[in-house]
């Protein structure tokens, strides 16, 4: 499996290369999973664009195959693994994705480094409340007494919508299962311990896709954030029926919304 050094750790990462770019030349897109996701979160919807655009995936520092070691992570952290992803693959601008947590780290480099985005997707990106911030001490709690398997039997079937299939359950559970108790507490910590993020600084073209049955991503949050996105270009898709987890609920659509995307970026150069 492939690996990048990255501030000392080892980051497993999937760099797939278009067969059919543009004249212009491809984007390069960059995405970012969420709390308790790894980057087969994101498989699904890269057939829509992965055959004319770069598609950069990885798995966070302490999850799935980004082995946890120990050190604090923070949305910071996470962001300069990003940049770091980007210097050593030579990419000098990205669409970055981020989904839920992602999407925190996603409107973070779109506010702070924004010489380095290209456009943002925003899949149901959470926006760190008091509230939400106790939802994750509590989930630091129950990982670290009893392991993941209380995450792997509740998620998937509180946080999604109603039409999720047993194999997609099953999908999400694997995922979550399979994640080291202490990274994904480490991931809860950095969730809590998130800075304010100035969205008026945001400048860059920006899609956000939001689930009308998604709990932690709700759509008074999503407003809250569309409205304050200073970028000339930006859009908001509501997906009814879908709760938090996107990809794996209904990848078909989400995938059409990232390759109409990367068609207005390509006008736009």
């Amino acid at each position: 499996m492939p690996y990048l050094e990255v501030r000392g750790h080892q980051l497993h990462y999937t760099d797939q290369q278009p067969k059919n770019p543009p004249k212009k030349g491809p984007l390069t897109f960059i995405f970012i999973p969420g709390l308790g996701a790894s980057e087969n979160f994101f498989l699904p919807v890269l057939p829509h664009i992965s055959d004319n655009h770069r598609c950069i995936t990885f798995d966070t520092y302490g999850t799935s195959r980004s082995l946890f070691t120990g050190d604090v992570t923070s949305i910071e952290s996470i962001a300069i693994d990003v940049l770091g992803i980007l210097d050593t693959l030579h990419v000098e601008k990205a669409v970055v994705v981020g989904h839920s947590m992602g999407g925190i780290v996603a409107n973070y480099l779109g506010a702070k480094h924004k010489n380095r985005v290209r456009g943002i997707v925003g899949i149901g990106p959470t926006h760190p409340t008091e509230a939400f911030g106790v939802n994750m001490k509590k989930r630091i709690d129950v990982v670290s007494k009893s392991g993941m398997e209380p995450i792997a039997d509740t998620v998937p079937n509180q946080a999604t919508g109603p039409n999720t299939t047993p194999l997609q359950k099953a999908f999400l559970r694997e995922m979550f299962i399979s994640q080291n108790p202490r990274g994904y507490a480490a991931l809860c910590q950095a969730i809590v311990a998130a800075p304010f993020i100035d969205y008026k600084a945001i400048t860059a073209p920006y899609l956000l896709i939001v689930g009308d049955q998604d709990k932690s991503a709700t759509q008074e949050n999503c407003d809250m954030i569309f409205d304050n996105i200073a970028s000339s270009s930006k859009k908001m898709e509501i997906l009814p029926g879908i709760g938090h987890w996107y990809c794996v609920e209904d990848d078909y659509a989400v995938g059409r919304m990232l390759w109409a995307f990367a068609g207005l970026l390509e006008a736009g150069d």
